[in-house]
């Protein structure tokens, strides 16, 4: 599922990225991955897509947060919490680090892309993704991952 964000959207990724890479940056917040505000702007901007597609709101706090999603999501009156995945990589890997719990969230979604335009590839269940099984080092030191013909398909009528 292909999302492209509206130029106000887009301007809200760059802003809210941006924040929080400083807001990282003055935390010593560090990374296995590079740190570059690109991949704020990004990884916002997918969680925006996500949150445009199931029309609910983004979080759009900007200090760390460790409760271990980004945003919820209800559907047939349960709380869904959703750990939105980003990576400019197309379609790239559903991955998650290596100490997450099955608890942290509910549904992880693999989304791939730069700031406007995101491609949804599809969702697994917290205890689909965070399985030994799915534990290995594909160049990046160890982590949990799927392939996206893994996953489930991203429909909202489900």
């Amino acid at each position: 599922m292909i999302v492209i964000l509206n130029q106000i959207e887009a301007d809200l990724a760059k802003t809210v990225g941006q924040e929080r890479h400083n807001q990282n940056q003055k935390n010593g917040t560090s990374s296995s991955a590079q740190s570059k505000v690109q991949n704020d702007i990004n990884g916002f901007g997918a969680e925006l897509a996500v949150a445009k597609i199931l029309n609910c709101w983004p979080d759009l706090s900007i200090g760390p947060h460790r409760r271990g999603f980004d945003l919820t999501y209800t559907y047939k009156q349960q709380k869904i919490r959703i750990d939105v995945k980003s990576t400019k990589m197309n379609p790239g890997y559903l991955m998650a680090k290596p100490w997450r719990k099955v608890e942290d969230c509910d549904v992880y979604v693999h989304v791939s892309g730069t700031n406007p335009r995101y491609v949804i590839h599809g969702w697994a269940w917290a205890k689909e993704l965070i399985s030994p099984v799915n534990l290995s080092d594909m160049g990046f030191g160890e982590s949990y991952h799927m392939e996206p013909s893994q996953l489930r398909e991203f429909n909202l009528h489900a």
